[in-house]
């Protein structure tokens, strides 16, 4: 095994991208394993593909398979517009632009990306002081509430996840009306 320096790996992967990784590595090894005679007794154990890798093949399946199971893993997840969704997620918030970013930290962004929220009891949790936030906070036109409505409206694009409470919040408004 080859030991990486400081400089080589990237300091923060989302589980998006291990998924990918993971994707990656186990079809490149799946054609070696359909070529060899699974039949054949006298063949060294250490010599197939449950040989010395058995043990890391076993613990890359068990990841890819939870995180397939996560929020990030879902088949409706955009995986080719997840840049985009980066970018705005740090981009920091203009009133001048139609698509104002939210200004969050690398830390932030990343967990937004691993648990992609649908809630917001889980945004408050992913993102520090996100009442004070500019992206977040009320203004004149909406208050924090609708703003972090929009917000995970917004994920919910890139998730395809529905958002928890939306039909509760849309309800109540038109009992007022």
């Amino acid at each position: 095994m080859e030991v990486l320096k400081s400089g080589d790996a990237p300091s923060l992967v989302s589980n998006i991208e291990v998924m990918c990784l993971l994707r990656e590595r186990m079809n490149s090894r799946q054609p070696s394993s359909e070529t060899g005679n699974e039949n054949d007794e006298n063949t060294n154990k250490s010599n197939t593909k449950d040989g010395p890798f058995q043990n890391r093949d076993w613990i890359e399946g068990a990841v890819l398979n939870y995180l397939q199971e996560s929020p990030c893993g879902g088949p409706s997840v955009k995986l080719e517009e997840m840049p985009k969704l980066v970018e705005r997620l740090q981009r920091e918030p203009n009133s001048f632009s139609t698509e104002t970013g939210y200004g969050l930290t690398n830390a932030e962004t990343l967990q937004v990306l691993n648990h992609l929220p649908t809630s917001p009891v889980e945004l408050h949790l992913l993102i520090e002081d996100l009442e004070n936030r500019p992206g977040f906070a009320a203004d004149s036109m909406h208050s924090a509430e609708e703003k972090q409505m929009q917000f995970l409206k917004f994920i919910s694009r890139y998730s395809g996840r529905e958002i928890e409470g939306a039909d509760a919040e849309e309800e109540g408004e038109g009992m007022e009306e």
